[in-house]
């Protein structure tokens, strides 16, 4: 019987889901997925980074 609890187990699904993206149609979709997770994460760092006060007051 196999012992399916082991590492190597856990090492060989992170090899399959790294090799997914490289599968023909579904590029496009990987692509569209970080882009939204990119600009998601560029929003969300705006909105953490404090900004600049301006002093207006003259």
């Amino acid at each position: 019987m196999a012992d399916y609890t082991g590492a190597g187990t856990a090492a060989s699904a992170g090899v399959g889901a790294g090799v997914l993206p490289v599968t023909g149609r579904v590029d496009s979709l990987w692509f569209w997925v970080v882009m939204f997770v990119l600009v998601s994460a560029g929003f969300a760092l705006l909105r953490l980074v404090p900004r600049r006060a301006h002093d207006d007051d003259t």
